[in-house]
C-alpha cells in the first residue's frame, strides 16, 4: 500500500494548511477563553468546500473522499482542534442523513449541512452504560403517524447551535437492540438544549445535554429502518474515531513544532536546550510518534475509502493514540520547561484539547473491546 498521497490530496491538505494560517491562528487563543462558538469560520468551511469534503459529487458533496476528508482534519487541528471537533460532529450527522436517510431526508438537509446554512449534531450518548438504559434513557413510543420522545441524550457536541439532529432512541425499553436512529428539527415543540458543559478543552464546540419532553416525529423521520440504529450508530462513531485520531496527530504534530522552535531559543547551561542529547531524543522519539501514527491512520482511512472492512483498525488507531497523544504533550512540554506550563504558550491548549479527542467517541463500546473481539 503506497501511503503517499496523491497530487490532488496533497493539495487539498495543503488549502487546509492555508485555510488554518488565514481563519484559525488568529482566533485560537481566543476561542480558547470566550467560548463562543465560531460561526463565521464554519461558513468559510463551508465556502472552502470542506463541509462537504467527504460526500459525493451526486449529494452536493466535493467528492474528495475519506483519505483527503482525514487530512484536512488533521490540518485544521494543528492550528484548532475545536473548529475541527464542530466539523467532525456536523460530518457526522450529514453522513448518517446521506447513507441512511430517504430521499426526502437528503433533499432536506444534505445540502444545507455542507453549505453550512444547517448546523448538525450526532445525538447517541446517554447517561446510563448504554443507549436505552437508565431512568432518563430516550424512549421513542410509537403513536398514530409517528413516535413521541421522551428522554434524554447526553454530551451532544453542537448542542444549542445545531439546527438538525440525529438522534437514537429505543422504541422498546426492555431491549436495548430496538435502537432506532431519528432526524429530528431543533425547534420541535419539546425539544430543549441544557446548559452547556464547561468543558477542559476543544472550547468554541458547545457540549450539552439535549431534553426531550414528549417530542412528536412524524414516522418519516425515522434514519434508515426501525431497530437498525445500532448499525447505524456503529459505523457513524468508527468514521468519527478516524477522524478525531487525526485530530490528535495534528495537535501532536503541532506540539512537536513548537517545542524544537522553542528550544532553540530557551538557554540552559549557557547554550540552547536544542543542543541537548536528551532534549533531541524526546523531540525526535515525538515526531517519530506523529509519523508512525500517520502511517497507522492513512492506512484505515484508505481502507474506508477503498469501500473495505475498517472498524478493527479504527479501533486499533483510537486506543494507541488515546496514549500516545498525552505522552507527546508531556514530552514537549518537559523541553519548553516551566514556561512551556505557561497559558501564554499553546502547549496547555494542545494538552487540554488532546483530552478531548482522546477521550471521545470509540467504535463498538470500547476500542480494547473492538480488537479483542476481532481476534478472539
Amino acid at each position: 500500500m503506497n501511503f503517499q498521497l496523491t497530487e490532488e490530496q496533497q493539495l487539498i491538505e495543503q488549502s487546509a494548511h492555508d485555510f488554518a494560517k488565514e481563519y484559525l491562528d488568529p482566533i485560537t487563543g481566543q476561542l480558547d477563553h470566550t467560548v463562543e462558538f465560531p460561526m463565521a469560520v464554519v461558513k468559510e468551511l463551508a465556502n472552502h468546500d470542506f463541509l462537504g469534503l467527504h460526500l459525493p459529487i451526486e449529494v452536493g458533496g466535493a467528492g474528495a473522499g475519506f483519505v483527503s476528508y482525514v487530512a484536512v482534519i488533521e490540518g485544521l487541528s494543528r492550528s484548532c482542534a475545536a473548529v475541527a471537533s464542530i466539523m467532525n460532529n456536523q460530518a457526522m450527522a450529514s453522513y448518517a442523513i446521506q447513507h441512511w436517510g430517504s430521499e426526502v431526508q437528503k433533499k432536506q438537509y444534505v445540502q444545507a449541512l455542507v453549505k453550512g446554512e444547517t448546523i448538525g449534531a450526532f445525538a447517541i450518548y446517554e447517561h446510563g452504560p448504554t443507549p436505552g438504559i437508565g431512568p432518563d434513557a430516550l424512549v421513542a413510543t410509537k403513536s398514530d403517524g409517528g413516535y413521541a420522545l421522551k428522554g434524554t441524550k447526553a454530551y451532544v457536541r453542537n448542542a444549542g447551535v445545531a439546527a438538525v439532529y440525529v438522534v437514537f432512541a429505543v422504541t422498546d425499553p426492555a431491549d436495548p437492540k430496538s435502537l432506532t436512529a431519528f432526524v429530528v428539527d431543533a425547534g420541535v415543540k419539546g425539544l430543549r438544549v441544557g446548559e452547556a458543559l464547561t468543558t477542559m478543552g476543544l472550547k468554541g464546540c458547545p457540549v450539552a445535554d439535549v431534553i426531550f419532553d414528549n417530542v412528536t416525529v412524524p414516522d418519516t423521520a425515522v434514519l434508515g429502518a426501525v431497530k437498525s440504529g445500532g448499525d447505524v450508530a456503529a459505523r457513524v462513531l468508527a468514521l468519527a474515531s478516524v477522524a478525531e485520531a487525526a485530530q490528535t496527530v495534528g495537535i501532536g504534530q503541532a506540539a512537536v513544532e513548537h517545542a524544537a522552535v522553542y528550544a532553540k531559543q530557551r538557554v540552559q547551561f549557557g547554550k540552547p536546550v536544542a543542543t541537548l542529547q536528551p532534549v533531541q531524543t524526546l523531540l525526535a522519539e515525538a515526531a517519530t510518534d506523529c509519523y508512525l501514527a500517520r502511517l497507522g491512520l492513512r492506512s484505515t482511512a484508505q481502507l474506508v475509502e477503498d469501500g473495505k472492512p475498517f472498524e478493527t483498525e479504527a479501533a486499533m488507531v483510537k486506543s494507541f493514540l488515546a496514549r500516545l497523544g498525552s505522552k507527546i504533550l508531556i514530552d514537549t512540554c518537559q523541553v519548553e520547561g516551566g514556561m512551556g506550563y505557561s497559558e501564554t504558550m499553546p502547549l496547555p491548549r494542545l494538552f487540554r484539547d488532546i483530552a478531548g479527542t482522546t477521550l471521545l467517541d470509540a467504535p463498538a463500546d470500547f476500542p480494547d473491546y473492538a480488537i479483542a473481539a476481532s481476534i478472539a
